[in-house]
């Protein structure tokens, strides 16, 4: 009787997928590639990351969608992104700019998705809960 009812308690507190697609951001890594002082070039930050349809449905095809990269609250950089089917798979990469005198300084980045088609949200992207994802380096 109490195995029952720990199975029970046990699958109320497991989440279940969205009916639909669900996007979810992941996986946010840097790679710097150091510039020169003396030539008065920047380091060039190569952000890296994933996003994946962790729903149980595809996304409609040719559906307009983007990822962006956020420093101080000001979008930076931006990538399209195609429709994903269930479980698939994508990867980001955004590359930005930062000067040489700025190297013992954190790197805080946040990387959102965006559906900028509205129509039909819940099929394309039933939650919200997992569009962003913001990491310091």
């Amino acid at each position: 009787m109490i195995g029952v009812f720990l199975a029970g308690i046990l699958a109320l507190a497991t989440p279940t997928p969205c009916p639909g697609s669900d996007i979810s951001v992941t996986d946010l890594q840097i790679k710097v590639i150091k510039g020169s002082a003396k030539a008065a070039t920047a380091d060039r930050l190569l952000i890296t990351g994933t996003f994946t349809n962790v729903g149980l449905a595809s996304q409609e095809p040719n559906l307009a969608q983007h990822a962006e990269l956020l420093r101080d609250g000001a979008v930076v950089a931006t990538q399209k992104l195609p429709a994903l089917g269930a479980r698939v798979v994508y990867p980001l990469q955004f590359r930005i700019f930062r000067a040489t005198t700025q190297r013992t300084d954190p790197v805080m980045v946040l990387v959102r998705y965006v559906l900028d088609d509205k129509r039909r949200t819940l099929r394309n992207n039933c939650s919200g809960i997992n569009d962003s994802l913001q990491k310091t380096f």
